[in-house]
């Protein structure tokens, strides 16, 4: 049987501080990002999105990615996908087949496991080219893999396999498809959860997980709405 994988997004939102020790280095990879993020002529406020206090902790955190404490990284991350999957409260089989399978691709650490401990950080995935940059280097990681991509279209464009299927989570308004957003976020992340309780591995099983009105359709979760 194929390597089954979850491709997943890290949120924007991330947890302050942690226990785990620093990271003192990284993969090559890695190191050339955290060597574009501590460029003191970059306009920091345009890439990040941010300014103020926030742009400040920011641009702190980036330069501290190696001496920072860590924690693992589904206990940094705290989005609305993360906060849908409720990790802590799976049970330890399902912990299990969670860490096995899903992955979670991040712009500064490339495909990341749940356990992996990482630091704070902010960095999306289509700034400074890392979407580009990741690509070929994630795509063997994935090589002869099965993969169920959960990501949003950025992510998309950091990520190439062969074999797979894309989900998306859509509403039907008057007729017309649209994405589902913030909502399709936490069923995004309930679907998720499903996988892990469920231990499945066939896409021909995802018309069994049915959230808040979303129905399985080819390749897609729909609702109805308005």
């Amino acid at each position: 049987m194929k390597k089954f994988v979850i491709l997943i997004p890290p949120s924007e939102g991330k947890k302050k501080g942690g226990k785990g020790s620093s990271l003192g280095k990284a993969s090559k990879h890695t190191e050339a990002i955290i060597k574009k993020l501590k460029d003191p002529d970059q306009n920091w406020g345009k890439v990040l999105g941010v300014k103020g206090k926030a742009l400040e902790e920011a641009v702190q955190s980036n330069r501290q990615i190696l001496s920072s404490s860590t924690m693992p990284a589904i206990e940094r991350y705290t989005g609305v996908v993360y906060s849908a999957v409720d990790y802590p409260s799976l049970t330890a089989k399902a912990k299990t087949f969670f860490n096995q399978h899903v992955r979670i691709v991040s712009a500064v650490f490339g495909l990341v496991k749940p356990v992996d401990l990482i630091p704070d950080y902010k960095l999306k995935i289509d700034k400074l080219g890392t979407d580009k940059y990741w690509q070929p280097i994630v795509q063997e990681e994935l090589k002869g893999a099965f993969i169920v991509d959960l990501l949003p279209q950025a992510h998309r464009k950091a990520v190439n396999y062969e074999n797979g299927i894309a989900v998306d989570f859509s509403f039907v308004k008057n007729g017309k498809k649209i994405p589902a957003g913030h909502h399709g976020k936490h069923i995004k992340g309930r679907f998720i959860r499903w996988l892990a309780e469920h231990q499945c591995t066939d896409p021909d099983s995802f018309k069994n997980f049915k959230e808040d009105g979303m129905r399985w359709r080819d390749s897609e979760f729909i609702k109805t709405v308005g």
